[in-house]
């Protein structure tokens, strides 16, 4: 008998929650087994934090069907729409957000979606990729920090997004330095690739912080008037997602200058080139017309009968480049 329970509580849609924690009114979290959190829900004070995962069928079925959330809620969870949005009603918010996806170790450079619904009394997270901000937050619970409401919790997770796309701001500035001083030196090599990888990356960074800003400005008014326990991280989070946009507008016009310049550049190497090539080609046209009257083999050439007649035949070329040369000169061609 207590295999088959076990075993039924294994195979239950809960079972396949990622993790969850209760909060009690100061903040301090406890980890709670997926198996227990709807027992947790009916039975325990506190609010909770239940993170998913879309790719696990099990968790679909437990958003579907056992998720303290409205149809409006559930289908956000549950949909395929990748646009950026919050839904605010006067006991809840739901939307679509942006963050950095996680491999192994860090986080990588490509975008994902965390998608939420959040109450008074519990915040449901929902991911089909690991999340490097998500990720960052729960080590900040399992390490005892502490976060009195579901607010405070997704305040942290946007933080956590907000001071990623920050450090990338540096390292994208840096690269445009290193890019900018090669330029400046006229030391080039592969700075059109490295600058144009650049301003590929900062298009892309600056497009989710513009649209993210964008979404938080049209909506605080609302947010602030129906939860306003919101009104303050959300104020700071606008401040820092203004001062983000600033930035990678200023590195995307950066980049686009330096990408000209860096065309500049390359197009002023190919003429010297093209104008070498062009000075060698017009010197060498009157010895190979010589050359080439030497080599018709008809009657009469001259030197033909004279003892060293080779010499002066690449003598004559010689003088004809140089009277080419010359007269280029004379043209101030050179």
């Amino acid at each position: 008998m207590v295999m088959t329970a076990t075993h039924a509580t294994t195979l239950s849609p809960a079972a396949a929650i990622l993790w969850a924690y209760v909060f009690a009114e100061d903040g301090t979290p406890q980890s709670i087994p997926g198996a227990e959190v709807d027992a947790a829900l009916a039975t325990r004070d506190g609010w909770f934090w239940i993170h998913t995962a879309l790719a696990d069928t099990r968790c679909r079925i437990w958003l579907e069907q056992n998720a303290p959330a409205s149809p409006v809620a559930r289908e956000i969870l549950l949909g395929p729409d990748e646009h950026l949005r919050l839904d605010v009603t006067a006991d809840a918010i739901a939307g679509v957000l942006p963050d950095l996806q996680r491999d192994l170790t860090q986080a990588s450079m490509e975008f994902g979606r965390f998608r939420f619904a959040m109450t008074q009394r519990v915040l449901i997270t929902a991911r089909r990729h690991p999340l490097h901000s998500v990720e960052l937050t729960r080590r900040s619970v399992e390490g005892g920090a502490q976060f009195p409401t579901a607010a405070s919790l997704l305040d942290g997770i946007m933080d956590h997004f907000a001071d990623a796309m920050g450090r990338l701001a540096v390292n994208l500035g840096d690269e445009l330095d290193v890019v900018e001083d090669r330029v400046l030196r006229d030391d080039l090599s592969d700075e059109r690739q490295r600058v144009a990888r650049a301003r590929l990356q900062i298009v892309r960074v600056h497009r989710q912080v513009a649209q993210i800003r964008v979404l938080f400005h049209r909506l605080e008014p609302r947010i602030v008037v129906s939860h306003a326990a919101l009104a303050a991280p959300l104020g700071a989070l606008i401040q820092k997602f203004d001062a983000l946009e600033h930035d990678f507008g200023s590195l995307k016009e950066r980049s686009r200058d330096l990408q000209d310049e860096v065309a500049t550049k390359m197009t002023a190497i190919t003429n010297r080139r093209l104008f070498t090539l062009s000075i060698l080609t017009a010197c060498l046209l009157p010895p190979t017309l010589v050359t080439g009257i030497f080599g018709m083999n008809t009657k009469d050439l001259p030197f033909q009968q004279e003892d060293g007649g080779t010499w002066y035949a690449l003598g004559l070329c010689v003088l004809a480049g140089a009277l080419a040369y010359w007269a280029l000169r004379r043209l101030r061609a050179l």
